[in-house]
């Protein structure tokens, strides 16, 4: 039983102390959700360059924070990279939305923020996100496609194919 114990300890240990730094401009990084007892919820953000582009449940939703904040929130779990091209589009893509007001939403259906032609006039339409459909849009508004199709930031995070 102790072995069992303490495989599990340097399992968690190593996963979390090795856990790799994100090196490339839309690199995903990903950590636990730092509310007691959603750990397993997790949340997930868009390395820029030099700051992570995330979705946070405040009053100003689209923020960049600096690698170390995003790590010191909960558990890291690491970066990982692999999927699509024009990775500085995705990270303007995503940091564009901030134009439009965006609101917080705990559900996975999202809004793209955008102006839209309504009575004559241009009115402008809120965007909606949370950390996953925000990682999702940005990369789905470059690709045309949908990283998973089911959103979870765990099974955002495992979308992707390589580890960092």
């Amino acid at each position: 039983m102790k072995v069992l114990s303490i495989g599990a300890l340097l399992f968690a240990i190593s996963t979390t102390a090795f856990a790799g730094n994100p090196t490339s401009v839309g690199d995903v990084v990903a950590r636990d959700l730092s509310i007691s007892g959603l750990g397993w919820a997790g949340h997930v953000g868009i390395w820029d360059g030099s700051k992570v582009l995330e979705v946070l449940n405040d009053n100003t939703v689209i923020h960049k924070n600096t690698l170390s904040s995003f790590k010191g929130a909960s558990s890291y779990w690491g970066a990982k990279y692999g999927r699509g091209t024009r990775h500085g589009e995705i990270v303007e893509a995503g940091w564009a939305q901030r134009s439009f007001d965006p609101e917080y939403t705990i559900t996975a259906q999202y809004t793209e923020g955008r102006w839209v032609y309504k009575n004559g006039s241009f009115v402008k339409v809120k965007a909606k996100f949370r950390c996953d459909t925000f990682v999702n849009y940005s990369y789905k508004k470059v690709t045309g496609e949908n990283l998973v199709t089911v959103f979870t930031p765990r099974n955002l995070y495992n979308s992707f194919p390589s580890t960092r």
